[in-house]
């Protein structure tokens, strides 16, 4: 059974040293054999460490929840095996409804921490350390390599102001005492101390919590080649008597949506673009009720590509998506902060072939992809309805031939083929068989 000790390396980093030592002064080297730090094993023989090794019995594989009770406050390491698969990796965490905790994820040497929960800029909202509402959890904390503080916002006044931890610890927990550091392993998958302590400072730019009551916070990692396969999880747990949940989906190809170009109205727009997005999650415990929305919803992360690499609009300034030539999402710095009707939507979309044909079944199965309007009340134009080119209905369509119509942008998207008159309004309409 492996053994807990205390060592010295002469490096940057257990990956990176050249051996271990059993004194601080690095005279005394350890005895050969194997050492584990991290999620990293390693053999040292005659005095020097060979190649650093994932360890298999540190990692938890991906699909896995993990959860964390604590009377300690503690830094809550974890490492996690995603596969070989490409895709975008979801990760979800709970953190009690009391105390907030920080999240920190490490990808090839990359620390993705910005989060975000379902209901924000809805039913809830995310407030860094001085209360300000933000579009995401760790906005003001981008390219630091620190946690982000996520959860309930009650105790986010004593996170802040018992920073820094720093206090040798004396006995049972204060919440001034450095936190212990804790590692994931073995299986069933356990915390253990490692029985060292780190000082930890905790900002008002870290924080991004919940004041209703605290959600399912969701983060993104792209993967997009088969390896690296491990992924990182810090937890950081500074107050005393933590709770926290967790869980990282293996990578999947995200779930796509076909909306406008980017604009900066919500003007009524055409479909034209696939983009991506990652859907939140609710609940208390591991695993975790994933939604089940076909489009974004307020709150949700967007991205141009289906590994979540880039994310939609990550400006400041709000722009809009339009969404079957009716719905107009509003994205900030990556999120889906508004969604409502597109200007302009007194008359109704729908969508046409491109062309015409004396045959009043010629375009029953072809594909519709031109977004029209018309001023009816049923969901496609009827006899008598007029049709225009524009939400507006300033300018009417002219064609005299049978053009076939459905509800969406689609192929095979034909449901019935109508004529109209010089002033745009429909004379005769066909049902595709």
């Amino acid at each position: 059974m492996a053994a807990l000790g205390t060592y010295c390396f002469d490096g940057l980093n257990f990956s990176q040293a050249t051996s271990l030592f059993t004194d601080s002064g690095l005279t005394t080297l350890a005895p050969d054999g194997w050492y584990s730090q991290g999620g990293i094993i390693r053999q040292q023989l005659n005095g020097v460490l060979l190649n650093a090794q994932p360890c298999s019995e540190c990692l938890v594989p991906c699909g896995s929840g993990v959860e964390g009770s604590f009377s300690a406050n503690g830094l809550f390491t974890a490492t996690v095996d995603l596969g070989n698969t490409i895709g975008a990796s979801i990760l979800y965490f709970f953190m009690g409804n009391a105390i907030p905790d920080g999240v920190g994820v490490t990808y090839n040497g990359t620390q993705y921490n910005r989060l975000t929960c379902g209901g924000n800029h809805n039913t809830t909202s995310i407030v860094d350390g001085s209360g300000t509402t933000v579009d995401y959890a760790g906005i003001g904390n981008q390219g630091t390599g620190n946690v982000t503080y996520v959860g309930s916002d009650t105790q986010v006044p004593q996170l802040l102001a018992q920073s820094p931890f720093n206090n040798i610890p004396s006995g049972s927990c204060s919440n001034s005492d450095k936190p212990q550091d804790y590692t994931l392993t073995g299986n069933p998958a356990t915390y253990v101390d490692q029985g060292t302590y780190q000082t930890v400072t905790a900002v008002s730019a870290q924080v991004g919590c919940n004041p209703t009551g605290s959600q399912v916070f969701t983060l993104v990692v792209p993967k997009t080649t088969s390896s690296p396969t491990v992924v990182t999880v810090l937890i950081s747990a500074p107050l005393c008597g933590t709770l926290f949940r967790w869980e990282v989906d293996c990578p999947i190809v995200l779930p796509n949506f076909t909306a406008s170009a980017i604009q900066s109205t919500t003007a009524c727009a055409a479909a034209t673009t696939t983009y991506y997005f990652a859907r939140n999650a609710t609940g208390q415990s591991t695993p975790f009720s994933i939604d089940t929305n076909t489009t974004p919803n307020i709150g949700n992360w967007v991205f141009s590509d289906a590994n979540g690499s880039t994310y939609l609009n990550d400006t400041s300034t709000i722009k809009y998506y339009i969404i079957s030539g009716t719905t107009a999402l509003g994205v900030r710095n990556g999120v889906v902060v508004s969604r409502g009707n597109c200007a302009g939507t007194s008359n109704s979309p729908f969508f046409a072939t491109s062309g015409t044909t004396t045959l009043n079944d010629g375009t029953c199965g072809n594909a519709t992809g031109t977004l029209l309007y018309h001023n009816g009340s049923g969901t496609l134009p009827q006899v008598g309805d007029t049709i225009y080119t524009s939400s507006s209905g300033t300018t009417t369509v002219t064609w005299s031939n049978y053009r076939g119509m459905g509800p969406a942008d689609v192929g095979d998207g034909v449901v019935d083929t109508a004529t109209v008159n010089g002033s745009g309004v429909v004379q005769t309409i066909f049902s595709c068989p």
